[in-house]
């Protein structure tokens, strides 16, 4: 997708017994790259080319945008069961 300086990418991860995942630019959905029902952990990586730069913030009081839908909450960190 093309992103300008200052625009603002959003990451929302639904943590249930259905997961997904959600893209947003500037805090709109991007319905065509939403992830479904994946299994297993989900590790924050991105890829930037020489010369750019991100921002990454975790911390939910510094986010510019929130996800639009409620089911999507805070993360949770993984746990083991043992």
């Amino acid at each position: 997708i093309p992103v300008r300086d200052g625009d603002t990418i959003g990451v929302a991860v639904q943590q249930s017994d259905l997961p997904m995942i959600q893209f947003l630019l500037n805090g709109e959905p991007l319905h065509n790259m939403a992830i479904n029902r994946f299994r297993g952990s989900v590790f924050p990586s991105i890829y930037i080319r020489e010369g750019l730069r991100a921002e990454v913030v975790f911390d939910e009081d510094n986010f510019k945008e929130l996800s639009p839908h409620a089911r999507f909450g805070p993360l949770i960190a993984a746990r083991g069961i043992i």
